[in-house]
């Protein structure tokens, strides 16, 4: 192997082993987001270019190189601007990062931090629910279930708190924090940045009949959101929220054709966020509330 191609595998795998997780301690989402860039780039090298992975250097890294494969991403794989600028600022990041470990490749990332973000169809606003819409939604589980039970705390949670799904996810209980004013949770946010968001006292309300049900006797350090898998508590999947999101929005969608039909969780974030902006909320604060 050459050395330029030996430097580029050692930078590469720092890069995402060891740059993004601990010195800017990206979330697990963005750094799955990242590694993809490189496997599509991999592909597009060995369909496009005949360059196996094994052969791959930093020639594979110039202006005019990255710029058709982003042009591939759009005209063959059908991905949309933010996709690929998303692909973009992966590559940026990481020729910055060879950069500044080896010196000589800084002109390399100077050459591509030049290439401008491609423009797409912009959306005049964003996916939120009416609270018309929030009260069907909420009415939907059933609440003779345990698991309707468990559904409808975490849609309401997730709405009333404005929390990620992984924020909710990796919530415990020891983070629900209660004083003589009221109860707070705490959220862990991207970059590990706390922020403590106070909860209504009808949400308390709610979460307090689904702890007296869920957590009877848990440790402190249980998750708030679980399934049990033979027989034990296991941290709630994304793939388990996604699931009954989906049921939930396009049972509601057959009740009213104006629900959107593809519900997700950050809708609900979307949607707090808008409630808060309508009432004369200032962005400033509802920045710091997201």
């Amino acid at each position: 192997m050459k050395k330029n191609e030996m430097i580029f595998y050692q930078l590469l795998r720092d890069y995402l082993n060891d740059y993004l997780v601990t010195r800017r301690n990206f979330s697990t989402k963005t750094i799955r987001a990242y590694r993809q860039a490189f496997v599509l780039l991999r592909h597009y090298c060995f369909e496009v270019k005949g360059i196996r992975f094994d052969q791959m250097d930093f020639s594979c890294f110039s202006r005019g190189y990255v710029y058709d494969f982003l042009v591939w991403l759009r005209d063959t794989r059908g991905n949309s601007a933010s996709t690929i600028n998303l692909r973009l600022s992966a590559i940026k990041s990481f020729l910055k990062f060879c950069g500044e470990e080896e010196m000589e490749l800084m002109p390399l990332y100077l050459e591509v931090a030049g290439i401008h973000a491609f423009r797409g169809t912009q959306k005049m606003s964003v996916d939120y629910l009416t609270p018309k819409q929030l009260k069907l939604l909420f009415s939907l589980p059933d609440m003779t279930t345990r698991l309707g039970r468990r559904d409808r705390l975490f849609m309401i949670l997730a709405y009333e708190s404005g929390a990620r799904m992984q924020e909710l996810l990796d919530m415990r209980l020891n983070g629900i924090l209660r004083s003589d004013t009221g109860v707070r949770i705490r959220v862990y946010g991207k970059g590990n940045k706390i922020r403590y968001v106070p909860l209504l006292k009808t949400t308390v309300k709610h979460l307090d009949a689904y702890l007296s049900e869920f957590h009877d006797g848990s440790s402190s350090e249980a998750f708030l959101f679980y399934t049990i898998h033979s027989g034990l508590q296991t941290q709630m999947s994304p793939g388990t929220v996604d699931c009954f999101l989906k049921k939930y929005g396009r049972i509601a969608h057959e009740v009213n054709s104006d629900f959107p039909q593809r519900l997700h969780a950050h809708m609900l974030r979307h949607s707090i966020a808008m409630s808060m902006y309508k009432n004369g909320i200032p962005i400033s604060y509802i920045r710091d509330f997201l």
